[in-house]
């Protein structure tokens, strides 16, 4: 999987369908295709093909008004294996109007946001039925996120959570931390600490995996917008 180290194109691609859903919704938007060729060299595009299978998120932020730094406003993904475009098109929407955290975004709100692309990669198991002498912290603060499945013997079922690469590294977790946010937020009702410390009792499956995080601001996307309409 390449770095996209740039403002990548998918990202704006995300910001570009909540953009016509709310200010031109019934009218064709321009396709990829067509905003590759008019933003070309503007924006970085990996080599990854658009019909490749993969999982993403994305993520939208608001910038508050009293402090000026980017609050979240929604984030919603999926692990399943969606082409590329077809999964922007679809969860840039969902995290913007379904996240049920939050209220649907407005029109309103749209110049205060910033929106982020996360395409996931390098998914491996280092607990569970496949690896089942594996080390639940074999992976990397600032690199891995983490999903996590336990079993929860009060209700007879599995939860589970995942946190992505920049959600930990920002919040400031060691990995223990990490996997105690990660038990209540799959909604364990027992003890949280005696969970994690007989974790082998508890724990089903732990994967890591690697994700390429490119963003952009809505002052960004506004400029390539314009960009876009008058390169034709």
């Amino acid at each position: 999987m390449p770095d996209e180290s740039k403002s990548s194109l998918y990202a704006f691609y995300a910001f570009y369908q909540l953009y016509v859903h709310l200010f031109y919704e019934g009218k064709k938007p321009l396709s990829f295709d067509t905003l590759q060729k008019r933003l070309s060299p503007r924006l970085a595009c990996s080599s990854m093909k658009t019909r490749e299978r993969t999982s993403l998120f994305i993520t939208w932020k608001k910038r508050s008004a009293s402090q000026g730094e980017y609050l979240l406003r929604g984030c919603v993904g999926t692990f399943a294996k969606l082409p590329l475009l077809e999964g922007i098109e679809k969860y840039s929407i969902i995290a913007a109007l379904q996240d049920p955290r939050f209220p649907p975004i407005t029109k309103s709100e749209f110049p205060g946001l910033k929106c982020s692309c996360n395409i996931l990669h390098s998914f491996s198991t280092i607990y569970g039925s496949s690896a089942p002498t594996g080390d639940v912290y074999d992976w990397e603060i600032g690199i891995h996120g983490v999903e996590l499945r336990l079993r929860d013997s009060t209700r007879s079922r599995i939860l589970s959570a995942t946190f992505l690469p920049e959600v930990i590294l920002e919040q400031g977790w060691n990995e223990r931390e990490t996997f105690r946010s990660l038990i209540r937020k799959a909604g364990f009702l027992g003890d949280i600490d005696a969970a994690l410390d007989n974790w082998q009792e508890y724990f089903v499956e732990v994967i890591r995996y690697e994700g390429n995080k490119t963003e952009i601001s809505y002052e960004e996307f506004n400029q390539l917008l314009g960009n876009a309409a008058t390169n034709q």
